[in-house]
This record gives structure tokens, sequence and C-alpha cells, in this order.
């Protein structure tokens, strides 16, 4: 924090692969280390043992955004479910800083949601995102 400034939208950048440049309306990741208590005799935790790591994300695009991917799909001649994992980058920085990035290895895109209704003043299309590597959060890998 500078000045008391907060980071906000304003101060991240998203970069795509294959040199797409696209605007995100929002993005949305998170990871998890399955971790569970370990019991022996008695009602007090042992230890505990770990699991899958398991990331997953979501982001949000305008439709006209969304309409850049597909035409990049087209150009490879793969559908867009079909494109190999690539990363996504996400950078964040007040004036005055180093950026602090966050990079999402092995990015597939998942299940892909548009909607319309009445009154719309935009058109936006999620897309989960399947990571099928993890999260590095400015340079510290989650596994």
């Amino acid at each position: 924090m500078i000045n008391g400034k907060v980071y906000d939208w304003e101060d991240i950048t998203i970069g795509l692969p294959y040199g797409i440049a696209i605007g995100v309306e929002s993005i949305d990741y998170e990871d998890e280390l399955e971790t569970e208590l370990a019991y022996g005799k008695g009602s007090k935790a042992v230890g505990y043992g770990t699991g899958n790591y398991k990331p997953s994300g979501k982001m949000t695009l305008l439709r006209d955004e969304f309409d850049k991917l597909i035409d990049y799909a087209k150009s490879t001649g793969r559908p867009l479910y079909k494109i190999p994992p690539f990363p996504i980058t996400v950078s964040y920085a007040n004036d005055g800083q180093a950026p602090k990035t966050d990079v999402l290895k092995g990015c597939k895109f998942g299940k892909i949601s548009s909607k319309a209704s009445q009154g719309s003043k935009k058109l936006s299309v999620d897309i989960d995102l399947i990571i099928t590597d993890q999260i590095v959060r400015d340079g510290l890998r989650s596994v």
C-alpha cells in the first residue's frame, strides 16, 4: 500500500498467450490442498494427511472480446475447447511499485456460459477455467 492506496481493478493486467489481447471484465481463481485430520485413540487429532491439489478459475468477458478467442481458435483450425493448455498471467501494481504476478499454469477452457436479457446494456460470457497445473502466486508455488 502506498499513501493508503490499495490495489484496485485498474492496477490489474491480464495476459493470455499466443498474442491474444482481450479485455476481461473479471477473473476469479483459487486453489486448495485437501487436508484432513487423522485421529487415533481419543478425541484429539494426532496429525493430518493431505490429498489432491485442486486449482480452479473463472473469467468473464464482453461478448466482443470472447469473439476474439473464437477467431483465434478458427485460425488454429481447432475448436476452442481443444486449444492446448496455456498460462494466464495476472499482474497488479500500484504506481511506483514493482508489479506482482500470479500465473495460472496449464489453463484450458471449460464450461462457457452466455446470457442475454431484456434491458441488458452489454452481453457477457462466463468461462470456467480448467487449471491442469497449478497457480503460482508472485513466484511462490502452491504445492
